[in-house]
């Protein structure tokens, strides 16, 4: 997810001026009790990178605080390599679907692929981001912030396909909908080199 430090660490891996991320940072990186006054200055936040950069930048800065990269979901997905290594790019697509947390991917027309969280009940869709989950949101949080669970999908599935992808779009989110649409996601193939065995 991405906190108040990742973004900061983000912004410097991205070589951004010390005196933008002032700007965006307002010198702060300490950690809030509260989740809500912690989900306003991540809001703060993205919204001040949304102002100060161009979308392509914004999306990299973001994804690069995909989140859960290791752990159990890390193990999964060498579990499914080597179980799938023998597969095609669409059984292969299709299977990840079977794996815990790896959302419900799809292989597209066009070569594209889609995924999504659909998590929610009744009153709406619920966002799965600890920063955010259970928060009540007054106003809509810029789509920019939900590149990070682009890029945490991404990185799973890149490595459980073998393949380089890159995040086209996020086409919806929980945050930007207030609730009303779910944490949609598609990636594109950025070359058909693989990148893992």
């Amino acid at each position: 997810m991405p906190d108040i430090e990742k973004i900061h660490k983000s912004l410097q891996e991205h070589k951004i001026s010390e005196s933008f991320i002032n700007q965006i940072m307002d010198g702060k990186k300490e950690k809030y009790s509260k989740k809500n006054e912690k989900a306003s200055f991540i809001t703060l936040i993205i919204n001040r990178i949304d102002n100060l950069f161009d979308s392509e930048t914004c999306k990299q800065i973001i994804d690069w605080c995909a989140c859960c990269k290791g752990g159990s979901r890390e193990k999964d997905i060498k579990k499914f390599v080597k179980e799938n290594k023998e597969k095609s790019l669409a059984e292969k697509i299709e299977g990840l679907s079977k794996v815990q947390n790896m959302g419900n991917p799809k292989l597209n027309e066009d070569g594209t692929i889609s995924t999504g969280i659909f998590w929610g009940d009744e009153n709406g869709y619920k966002c799965p981001c600890p920063c955010f989950n259970g928060v009540e949101l007054k106003e809509p949080v810029s789509i920019t912030y939900c590149y990070c669970c682009a890029g945490h999908f991404r990185y799973h599935y890149q490595n459980a396909l073998g393949l380089k992808l890159k995040t086209k779009e996020v086409v919806s989110s929980v945050l930007n909908s207030l609730g009303k649409k779910p944490c949609q996601f598609v990636y594109e193939i950025d070359n058909k080199q693989e990148i893992c065995g």
